[in-house]
């Protein structure tokens, strides 16, 4: 792909200014694809040229664009100098000829051309520097997007961390109310949470365990999305309980209504 010290309008033999566009064409005679300015599309047309869909990309800022602008402006004060000179020695002779005339003609031309030139560069160099603050904002948006979501799939590792978070789901939860009737029934039960899996969301199960029996939780997390969904596994939803078959290893405590986790609890706010 050309870049835009490479981009040159095969008919006028210009240089692409910064941000401004060309096409491609092919040439008949030779059948090769050459770069056509837009101001020479008419020409190229004319000529019987063949346009291609693709367009060539937008030339791209470069340090080429600032030459161009600080060369342009030279150029505007040397020909106002030129013209200036021209219009004193009108005026203090007196002697307009038809070729003065026309001199001056030409240089009125050329200054304007030159400076509508240089206005078209300052201004597709403003677009490129705005479009270039829009790319660097993307980045830095999309940076902090993929840091968020590395920081969370790390904790997503951490089954101590998960743990928390399960038992801080519940706590919230009207479950929680359901199990506070059951201990008020039993008494207070043993409490187990396991992460289970490495499935995402992350499964992580809840389990209480009294002497009649027990009920099962599963709190299905993806900290990326902030999905925290809370699954009674015990069918009927009627706060009954379930036989166990095994004794439960408690690694939590039931403690004023809620499940308690070592370490502290981590928040999910």
């Amino acid at each position: 792909m050309p870049t835009g010290n490479d981009i040159q309008c095969v008919i006028c033999r210009r240089n692409l200014l910064t941000g401004e566009r060309a096409a491609t064409y092919t040439e008949p005679r030779s059948g090769s694809s050459v770069h056509v300015c837009a101001l020479c599309f008419e020409r190229a047309e004319k000529n019987g040229w063949q346009l291609h869909e693709e367009p060539v990309p937008t030339v791209v800022p470069t340090d080429t664009a600032d030459r161009t602008v600080r060369t342009l402006k030279a150029q505007v004060n040397t020909l106002q100098t030129q013209l200036d000179t021209t219009v004193e020695r009108l005026e203090d002779t007196r002697d307009h000829t038809s070729a003065r005339e026309t001199e001056i003609e030409t240089l009125a031309a050329r200054l304007a051309d030159a400076e509508a030139e240089g206005a078209a560069v300052r201004a597709a160099l403003a677009e490129s520097e705005r479009r270039l603050e829009q790319l660097q904002h993307d980045v830095e948006e999309s940076q902090t997007a993929q840091a968020t979501i590395l920081r969370a799939r790390r904790r997503e590792s951490d089954e101590v961390y998960l743990a928390g978070i399960a038992a801080e789901v519940f706590n919230r939860s009207p479950q929680a109310a359901t199990i506070g009737l059951l201990v008020g029934l039993h008494g207070t039960p043993t409490v187990r949470i396991d992460v289970i899996g490495a499935a995402l969301p992350r499964p992580v199960l809840i389990a209480f365990a009294w002497g009649e029996g027990g009920r099962d939780y599963r709190v299905d997390i993806d900290l990326v999305a902030r999905r925290f969904d809370l699954v009674d596994l015990v069918p009927g939803g009627d706060g009954r309980m379930v036989e166990r078959l095994e004794p439960l290893q408690g690694n939590a405590e039931w403690v004023d209504g809620r499940i308690v986790t070592a370490p502290a609890e981590p928040t999910i706010l």
